[in-house]
């Protein structure tokens, strides 16, 4: 199950990303994102990704995600 959070998360913020070069609206993905992080165990989860979602560093969260796969 985290696993599969953790795919979604990355993905959504690798489309979140990629919107914000091509200017179009990340509404969605910030959404998205946000629900994602709601659902993740904290006890599964490193520290030092919780903590970047919660400080919106989505760049640092999604080179971290990378790593992990």
């Amino acid at each position: 199950m985290q696993t599969e959070l953790f795919s979604d998360l990355r993905q959504a913020l690798e489309t979140m990303l990629s919107r914000i070069e091509t200017g179009e609206d990340i509404l969605e993905q910030l959404e998205q994102i946000d629900a994602l992080h709601q659902e993740l165990a904290p006890a599964a989860t490193p520290k030092n990704l919780l903590h970047y979602l919660e400080r919106k560093s989505y760049t640092k969260a999604l080179a971290l995600l990378e790593t992990l796969e």
